[in-house]
């Protein structure tokens, strides 16, 4: 059997497990500003679990409390330094993983679209809607960590045929735009989470706050979110040689000035940052969407802060719908685009010769316009990335390193 039929084999068996698993409590490791914690889902209602760290049994304490329209409990526990094995219940978590990262994957904009006054996707079709078997492909490649670069839930209305009326936000439909189809690649490895726009506090950031966030924010009210949770300080993690600033611009618009000076501010910050830091942000600073260059707020941030930027080697972003991996003339950081894993997909943009975005002159542009996931993986001079279809088979290599990206 080849090594192609062996892993869409593992997909296969990856997408029964979901369905199979499908009562079951989520449960995950996502590294935060405060180290690796466990999380779980308690779906019955029920107290906090037990977690077995290195055959040490203590109680998870409550993250989130259940609520309306959210009637689940959030259990969390940090993970200790040099910790060898943990569990909840039955299932083992995959701590064996953390401090690695010698396989990466990456993916973003994976719900399905339910969306008044928008094209509807079909999310019982897994063409239409392949989060689960982008996930179930990850998950037979096994990376070492998975950064997600935001916009997890799309299922804001109720749609018969083209006929949609809007949605409350709650648990039902993150379970069913995320944790369902996620299930085998939560259990089998430690992710990184960015926070997209479609979780700003208009939207679902009550579920992002309780669920993926791995800062211990209250959730209050929507006014508190926007006065307390709209623009919150960036944080690092170091996954092995991986150095990772995660930034939350889930609120930024295209264009606005004020958000320029906040932005400018947290990417300041960045001074601090470890050697050839990859920037993981929902929004991309530099790229294309529909022939338009995009986001004036945030390139004129970039620019703003000036050498404060001097560590970062690489950024990640989604937000477009589609993979566009961008290096440019000055020879500066390179962009890649991660927002095929599952949204309805854009119209791959042919951007004009020479195209001036921010200042920027692009020097190389490779879109991949159907849905897949990037796989990376370290080399002597920096990272080979791999864009892959769906079940994970190779479409395009990516040479990344010091001076651009390049790819076949």
């Amino acid at each position: 059997m080849t090594k192609t039929w062996q892993a869409q084999l593992w997909v296969v068996v990856c997408l029964f497990l979901s369905f199979a698993a499908y009562a079951a409590d989520p449960a995950w490791i996502e590294y935060g500003p405060d180290g690796p914690l466990a999380r779980t889902i308690v779906v019955s209602g029920g107290a906090c679990p037990e977690i077995d760290i290195d055959g040490q049994r203590s109680p998870m304490r409550v993250h989130a409390e259940p609520a309306k329209n959210y009637t689940v409990r959030v259990c969390q526990a940090l993970i200790p330094q040099g910790a060898r094995s943990a569990s909840i219940g039955d299932h083992a978590l995959p701590v064996g993983k953390l401090g690695c990262a010698k396989k990466v994957a990456i993916l973003g904009d994976t719900g399905c679209r339910r969306k008044v006054n928008s094209p509807v996707q079909d999310c019982d079709d897994p063409k239409a809607w392949p989060f689960s078997t982008v996930a179930a492909s990850i998950a037979a490649w096994d990376p070492d960590v998975v950064l997600h670069v935001g916009d997890y839930y799309y299922r804001e209305a109720n749609c018969k045929g083209t006929n949609c009326t809007p949605l409350t936000y709650d648990w039902a439909r993150w379970q069913a735009d995320f944790f369902r189809p996620a299930e085998p690649l939560l259990r089998n490895t430690p992710w990184i989470l960015v926070r997209g726009n479609h979780e700003e506090c208009g939207r679902a950031a009550e579920g992002w706050v309780r669920f993926l966030d791995p800062r211990n924010y209250v959730w209050e009210s929507p006014a508190t979110c926007k006065s307390n949770l709209e623009f919150t300080p960036p944080y690092s993690v170091s996954a092995g040689d991986l150095n990772v600033t995660v930034l939350d611009s889930s609120s930024a618009e295209e264009s606005n000035t004020a958000q320029t000076a906040i932005y400018a501010a947290q990417l300041s910050l960045l001074k601090n940052a470890k050697p050839n830091t990859w920037l993981m942000l929902h929004h991309p600073i530099w790229a294309v969407d529909y022939g338009d260059a995009v986001t004036e707020t945030l390139w004129n941030a970039w620019n703003q802060a000036g050498s404060a930027t001097a560590a970062v080697s690489l950024l990640l972003t989604g937000h477009v719908h589609l993979l566009e991996a961008i290096s440019f003339t000055d020879n500066g950081v390179p962009l890649v685009v991660a927002g095929n894993g599952g949204t309805a997909l854009d119209p791959a943009p042919t951007p004009t010769p020479s195209m001036n975005i921010g200042g920027r002159i692009i020097k190389n542009f490779t879109p991949y316009d159907q849905f897949g996931f990037i796989t990376a993986e370290p080399t002597a001079t920096g990272w080979t990335f791999d864009i892959r279809d769906t079940m994970g088979v190779s479409k395009t290599k990516c040479g990344v390193t010091a001076t651009g990206l390049v790819c076949d």
